[in-house]
C-alpha cells in the first residue's frame, strides 16, 4: 500500500489525537485544607527503605503537587540516578543524605533542604549509621 504526503496530512493528526486520548491520566483531586495525622498514613516497604504518600492533588489552577516521606537505612540508596520533568524539594529531618546532583555529590545533615531541578540527573543515599528520614515535595505541574 502506498501512502501519499496528502494522506499523511490527514492521518498523522488523527493518530496524534488518538494517542493523546490514550495517555490521559487518572484525575487528581483538587487540594483542600486537610490534616494528615502521622498515625493514619501507612508505610510501604521494609526497614531498609520505606515510604508513605501523604497526598497527590492539584491546586485550583491545575498545578499538581505530591508529598511523601521516605526512610532510608544506613548505606541504602533511594534509587539509581534518574531525571524527570518535574522539580523536587527534599527536607531532611533525621540522619544525613548524600545527594548526587548531576554527578556532584554533597552530604547534608538533618535540617537541610535539597532542590532537584527539572531534567537534572539526581539521587540520594544514606551515608550515615542511622536511618535517614526526609520529606519530598514534587512540583509536578499541569502535565504530570
Amino acid at each position: 500500500m502506498r501512502i501519499s504526503r496528502r494522506d499523511l496530512n490527514f492521518l498523522l493528526p488523527a493518530m496524534a489525537a488518538a494517542s493523546a486520548r490514550a495517555q490521559q491520566k487518572t484525575p487528581v483531586p483538587t487540594m483542600t485544607s486537610k490534616a494528615y495525622p502521622s498515625d493514619t498514613v501507612p508505610y510501604k516497604g521494609d526497614d531498609k527503605k520505606r515510604s508513605r504518600e501523604f497526598f497527590l492533588s492539584q491546586t485550583h489552577g491545575g498545578f499538581k503537587v505530591e508529598m511523601h516521606e521516605t526512610n532510608l537505612g544506613p548505606g541504602i540508596e533511594a534509587h539509581p540516578p534518574h531525571q524527570h520533568i518535574h522539580e523536587e524539594i527534599m527536607v531532611v529531618t533525621e540522619g544525613s543524605l548524600e545527594a548526587n546532583m548531576d554527578g556532584v555529590k554533597k552530604t547534608v545533615p538533618a535540617g537541610s533542604v535539597l532542590v532537584f531541578g527539572s531534567n537534572q540527573p539526581h539521587n540520594v543515599r544514606n551515608p550515615g549509621t542511622v536511618t535517614a528520614k526526609y520529606y519530598v515535595i514534587e512540583l509536578r505541574g499541569t502535565e504530570a
